[in-house]
C-alpha cells in the first residue's frame, strides 16, 4: 500500500531542487513578486515595468535551466555556470525592456518566438558537451515532457482547491478578502510551486548512478499507432488530393492552406519523434512504413506550401505571420533534406535547427520585425507614388488601409510621416496618436476595414465628415446649447439646462421624415430624410472634406444641424437613410 510522502521528504526534495537550481528558484520567486505587484497597480496610472520584469524573468528562467543542464553535463564548477548564466541574461532583459510602452503585437510575437527557442534549447543543452545515444536523448525529452504535464495538472488542482476554500470561507464566515487574492494565489502557484515541482523532476543527463534508459510507455504506443498516425494519414490524403485539384484546374491555392500544411507537417514530425525508438521493431509494420515514407510524402506538400506563401508575399508583402510561414517552410525543407540524405540522421537535428531558426528571426536586418517593417513601408511608399493625384478604387483603399493598420499597430504613426510629410505632418501636429482610420483620411482616402465589402455602384451613399477637434475650443456664438442625435437612438434630457431663469427639457424621437425635436412643449420637425435626398453632397462613396449643414427656424428657435455622418441605400434615384449622426445647435430667439 502506497503512502503519502512525509513532510520531511517533501522538504528534503525541495531543498535538493533549490540547491541544484538556485538561480532558477530565485528567478521564479522574483517573477512571482513582479506579477503580484503588476496586478496590484492602479490601472489609471499603469506602469509597464512590472509586466516587462515578469517577461524578463520567464526568459531568464528557461535560459538558466539550459545553462544548468549544459554545465552539469560538462562537469564545470558552479562559479563558471553562474557567471555565464548571469552575463547572458543581460541581453535577454535588455531585449524585453526595449519594447515600447504599449507592447505591440509584433513585440509579443518576438517574445513568444524567443521563449520557444529557449525552451527548445533546454531539450538538447545537456547533450551538447557529451557523447550519447539517441535512446538517451529521446528518454530525457520524454521525461521532461511528462514532467511539464504533471506539474501543470498538480498546479491546476492545487489552485482550484485553494480558490474554492477561500470562496467557502468568504461565503460561510463572511470574511472579506482582497478582491485580487485569487490573482495572487494563481501567480504564487504558477510561479513558485509549479516551477519548483517541475525542476525537481528534470532528469540528469550524465548521472552514472541512474543513467537514462529507454522506457517506452505502452499507452503512448497505442495512442500513436491507432489514433495519431491514422489521423495524419487522412489529412495527408486530403492535402495530396487538393494539390492534384490545383494542378488539374490550374487554380491558385487558397491562403490558409499554408497553415494546414504546416500544422500537418509539424504534427507529423512530432509523431515521427514519438514512434522513433520502436519504429523498426518487428510487429510494428504500420509505424515502420510511416517512418520510412513520411519525409518523401512531405515533398509535394512542401511545393504547395512554398507556392501558397510566396504568392501571398508577392501580392501583399511580408508581415510577421507570412515571414514565419516562409521561415517554417524553409526549415521543413531543410529537415526533409537532412533526413532523406543523411545515412544516420539524428533526431536532435529537429530541435536544434528549429531553435536556430527562431533565434535567426529575432534581431538583425534579417529578422521578422525588420523584414516586415521594410516590406510594408516600401508598399506604402509605392502606393503614395502611384496614386498621387489619381482616383483610387475600393480595392486600393482597402490595400492602403491594411498597410497603415499594420504599421501603426506595430511601429506607431511616426514611421509613416517621412513618406507623406505634408499631409501626415499636419495631422501629427493635431494628434500624436490618431489611429489608422484618421491617418488614411488625412491622406485623402477612405479607411476600409479588412472585412468591408464593396457595395454595388450607385446603390448606396456614405458620408463622413472628418473634423479632428481634439483639445480645440469651438466658437458657438449665436447659439445657446448643442447636443448630438442618432437615427437609431432616442434622446431625452429632463431639465438639463437653465438659461435666463428658464429651465429647458429636450426630447427627440425618430419619425418617417427624420426627427421630432421637442424643447419643453414646443415641437420642431427636423426633416432630415428630405434634406439628405435632395442634397447632392450625399453621394455614392465617402466624402470627408465637405461640411454639410441644415438650418431650420420657427418663431421661438433657430436650429443648425451639422451632419457628422450619414449612410443608406439608393432605390429609384431616391436616397433612403439607414443611419446618421448629427450635431444640433439651438438658439433661443429673444
Amino acid at each position: 500500500m502506497s503512502r503519502l510522502p512525509s513532510l520531511q521528504n517533501v522538504l528534503k526534495a525541495t531543498q535538493k531542487t533549490i540547491l541544484r537550481f538556485p538561480l532558477e528558484t530565485i528567478t521564479a520567486i522574483c517573477g512571482t513578486i513582479f506579477a503580484i505587484l503588476n496586478i496590484r497597480q492602479d490601472y489609471t496610472n499603469y506602469d509597464d515595468f512590472y509586466l516587462k520584469a515578469v517577461m524578463s524573468c520567464s526568459l531568464c528562467l528557461v535560459w538558466f535551466v539550459s545553462a544548468s543542464l549544459f554545465f552539469a553535463a560538462k562537469q564545470k564548477n558552479n562559479i563558471i555556470r553562474f557567471a555565464v548564466s548571469l552575463i547572458f541574461s543581460v541581453p535577454l532583459i535588455a531585449f524585453v525592456f526595449n519594447f515600447g510602452e504599449r507592447i505591440s503585437d509584433a513585440e509579443t510575437q518576438q517574445f513568444f518566438v524567443l521563449n520557444l527557442a529557449l525552451h527548445l534549447l533546454v531539450s538538447f543543452a545537456g547533450f551538447i558537451p557529451r557523447n550519447y545515444n539517441q535512446e538517451e536523448f529521446w528518454e530525457f525529452n520524454k521525461q521532461l515532457f511528462l514532467r511539464i504535464l504533471t506539474s501543470g495538472l498538480y498546479s491546476i488542482v492545487l489552485y482550484t482547491g485553494l480558490a474554492l476554500a477561500i470562496l467557502a470561507v468568504d461565503q460561510l464566515f463572511k470574511v472579506e478578502f482582497d478582491s485580487k487574492i485569487y490573482g495572487y494565489l494563481f501567480f504564487i502557484i504558477a510561479g513558485i510551486f509549479n516551477t519548483v515541482f517541475f525542476l525537481s523532476g528534470v532528469p540528469e543527463t550524465n548521472n552514472k548512478e541512474f543513467p537514462l534508459q529507454l522506457n517506452y510507455p505502452k499507452g503512448l504506443k497505442n495512442f500513436t499507432q491507432f489514433i495519431l498516425l491514422p489521423l495524419i494519414s487522412i489529412y495527408l490524403v486530403i492535402l495530396i488530393c487538393y494539390e492534384a485539384k490545383i494542378l488539374i484546374t490550374l487554380s491558385l491555392p487558397v491562403g490558409w492552406v499554408s497553415y494546414l500544411v504546416l500544422a500537418f507537417a509539424i504534427i507529423g514530425i512530432l509523431s515521427f519523434l514519438l514512434v522513433h525508438p520502436i519504429a523498426n521493431e518487428s510487429g510494428n509494420l504500420w509505424m515502420r512504413t510511416f517512418n520510412r515514407w513520411f519525409y518523401f510524402l512531405l515533398i509535394p506538400l512542401l511545393v504547395l506550401l512554398f507556392w501558397a506563401i510566396l504568392y501571398r508575399i508577392n501580392l501583399y508583402g511580408f508581415t510577421h505571420e507570412r515571414y514565419y510561414v516562409l521561415l517554417l517552410s524553409i526549415w521543413l525543407a531543410v529537415v526533409v533534406g537532412y533526413f532523406l540524405i543523411s545515412k544516420h540522421p539524428k533526431i536532435k537535428f529537429i530541435p536544434i535547427s528549429m531553435c536556430l531558426a527562431g533565434l535567426f528571426s529575432i534581431v538583425g536586418p534579417q529578422s521578422a520585425d525588420s523584414v516586415s517593417k521594410y516590406s510594408q513601408l516600401s508598399r506604402f511608399e509605392n502606393f503614395m507614388q502611384k496614386t498621387e493625384g489619381k482616383k483610387v478604387t475600393f480595392e486600393q483603399e482597402k490595400e492602403l488601409s491594411s498597410i497603415v493598420f499594420f504599421l501603426d499597430r506595430n511601429y506607431t504613426f511616426e514611421v509613416l510621416i517621412p513618406y507623406a510629410p505634408k499631409k501626415l505632418g499636419e495631422l501629427y501636429k493635431k494628434d500624436k496618436n490618431p489611429g489608422p482610420s484618421e491617418i488614411v483620411r488625412s491622406l485623402g482616402f477612405e479607411y476600409r476595414s479588412e472585412y468591408e465589402q464593396k457595395e454595388k455602384e450607385n446603390d448606396s451613399f456614405n458620408y463622413y465628415f472628418y473634423e479632428n477637434d481634439n483639445n480645440a475650443v469651438v466658437n458657438i456664438h449665436g447659439y445657446d446649447f448643442t447636443f448630438i442625435l442618432n437615427q437609431n437612438n432616442s434622446f431625452e434630457c429632463s431639465k438639463c439646462i437653465t438659461l435666463d431663469n428658464v429651465t429647458y427639457s429636450i426630447k427627440s424621437k425618430t419619425t418617417d421624415y427624420g426627427q421630432e425635436l421637442k424643447i419643453n412643449e414646443d415641437i420642431i420637425p427636423l426633416k432630415i430624410n428630405e434634406f439628405i435626398n435632395t442634397n447632392s453632397n450625399f453621394r455614392n462613396g465617402y466624402n470627408s472634406d465637405t461640411k454639410i449643414q441644415q438650418r431650420i427656424e420657427n418663431s421661438k428657435y433657430i436650429i443648425l444641424i451639422n451632419y457628422l455622418s450619414a449612410n443608406g441605400k439608393i432605390e429609384n434615384n431616391k436616397k433612403i437613410p439607414r443611419n446618421y449622426q448629427i450635431k444640433v445647435m439651438a438658439a433661443i430667439k429673444k
